[in-house]
């Protein structure tokens, strides 16, 4: 009798854990303070964007399971990290030269955003060019987020004072504030949603000029094994073809 109630409650933990869902890749990865691609929600919760992405990604894949975005890590421990193999992979990188040659790429971008100046609401500017800023003969700094691709794309165009200490978006609005510069350059992504959470609306504006569009994409560690970079690729596809990517896109006002 002991022996057949033991056997029985060995059978029902061995169905008990095959039930269980089994997450055959586990990738690292991590937060960027960067609003609106990772933001803290109520409850200590992440959210945003590359979140919502993730989790769409695990709920067509359940093998699939991705770990440490429920923090943010500073911007270039978080690049170091991806480039030694310490994460695995990071949602939401510009896909320049100098990354393409340290991190691996999915073809497919995830959204487009576009690099834009931002300017206290009465300042008359009219940009529409990199000439236009340089035209003024101006000593006053454009301010940019420290370690982005927009400040390596903004002191590549040369001629201009760069300020790039702004940690992230919502310091670099408070140095505009502040007058720590006359313009801060940033992608709309960005820029547009500090401003409304920052409660900025009535004192900071975007001007109209894009001075480059381009596309945020899914990055992975070169120790990254290609059989997990195509499932999470596949995984992404499903999302395309299901209309889930789209719903995501239009909830945060992008385009594909």
């Amino acid at each position: 009798m002991l022996l057949s109630n033991i056997l029985r409650g060995l059978i029902v933990l061995v169905f008990t854990w095959m039930s269980l869902p089994l997450f055959a890749i586990e990738l690292k990865t991590a937060a960027q303070n960067s609003h609106p691609k990772y933001f803290m929600l109520e409850g200590n919760k992440m959210g945003g964007i590359c979140v919502d992405i993730m989790q769409a990604i695990e709920r067509v894949d359940p093998e699939i399971k991705f770990n440490g975005y429920g923090k943010f890590m500073p911007f270039k421990r978080l690049q170091k990290g991806l480039e030694e193999g310490k994460l695995d992979v990071f949602f939401g990188f510009k896909k320049t030269k100098a990354r393409k040659a340290k991190y691996l790429f999915l073809d497919a971008p995830l959204y487009q955003v576009n690099y834009v100046l931002a300017v206290r609401k009465g300042d008359n500017a009219e940009i529409n060019s990199f000439d236009d800023i340089r035209s003024l003969n101006s000593k006053r700094s454009i301010l940019t987020v420290f370690g982005s691709a927009a400040s390596d794309f903004l002191q590549s165009q040369g001629g201009m004072q760069v300020d790039d200490h702004a940690n992230n978006t919502k310091n670099l609005l408070k140095m505009l504030i502040n007058d720590r510069g006359r313009f801060a350059f940033y992608h709309d992504l960005g820029l547009s949603s500090a401003i409304k959470h920052g409660g900025y609306s009535s004192r900071i504006e975007i001007l109209p000029a894009s001075f480059l569009t381009y596309h945020h994409y899914a990055a992975f560690s070169s120790t990254t094994p290609k059989e997990t970079i195509n499932k999470v690729k596949q995984a992404l596809e499903k999302l395309q073809i299901n209309g889930e990517m789209a719903r995501i896109i239009s909830k945060y006002n992008l385009q594909k």
